[in-house]
């Protein structure tokens, strides 16, 4: 099992970092997402939000659609299914730091850790300011615990990354919501979804309690140049 030593959210705007050191998680729906153009290269919105399925051409016979037969190989590119229920979900998606693809680290591979746990340049585009939440266990706990009190069905959890060129068939139930291509492995995202029972794509602010104990408001370039490691055997990287 992966584990998370840190979460760290980036925000355009101070004023937003602000608020979510205050608690309030901004949520909005994976049809958003999916809906979202990115315009500065900052990879925020992707076509594939909320795929239940995805089907590749080599991979299939025929498609048929009432009396007509579409070949296969006549297919440009995979069949994406998205589930409609699931795309009305909200998420609020974080960036962790977290050992997955590193089940252990040694003064040899110590480095190649760090850079792994760093902000990848393609992140810097999400915004100039970010928060680090130094407590990664308890951070977990108040989005548990403000989800139970409000009785909302959410759950929390790493999203998966998958080769679109590859993957063939359905993903995993107990995934759903928390399934992006590879082309977005570098934020090794963390996600909070959140089921509010309702049909618009509206954003949600669900509120988790102060976290003024837990967060530091810094700048994604001066995070990673503090990011230290160090080992117990006093490797340091």
């Amino acid at each position: 099992m992966s584990k998370i030593f840190a979460f760290v959210k980036l925000f355009e705007n101070r004023d937003y970092a602000e608020d979510f050191v205050n608690g309030k998680l901004f949520m909005n729906t994976i049809r958003s997402f999916k809906e979202y153009k990115d315009e500065s290269g900052e990879l925020r919105g992707d076509e594939y939000e909320g795929v239940v399925a995805l089907y590749q051409p080599d991979k299939l016979g025929e498609i048929r659609l009432g009396e007509h037969t579409i070949p296969a190989s006549d297919l440009a590119a995979p069949i994406v299914i998205h589930g409609n229920n699931l795309l009305d979900h909200n998420v609020f998606c974080i960036y962790s730091l977290n050992s997955r693809g590193h089940e252990t680290v040694s003064s040899e591979t110590i480095s190649d850790f760090k850079r792994t746990l760093e902000l990848h340049e393609s992140c810097f585009g999400l915004g100039k300011f970010c928060v680090v939440i130094t407590n990664a266990s308890q951070f977990i706990a108040r989005c548990r615990s403000a989800i139970e009190k409000i009785n909302l069905k959410g759950n929390l959890g790493l999203v998966d990354y998958f080769n679109e060129d590859e993957f063939h068939g359905s993903m995993p139930g107990d995934k759903l919501g928390y399934q992006k291509r590879s082309l977005f492995s570098q934020q090794r995202e963390y996600r909070v979804k959140v089921d509010i029972n309702r049909t618009d794509s509206s954003p949600y602010i669900l509120d988790i309690g102060n976290l003024n104990d837990i967060a530091v408001i810094t700048t994604p370039k001066e995070f990673n140049s503090k990011l230290e490691l160090k080992l117990p055997d006093g490797s340091n990287a």
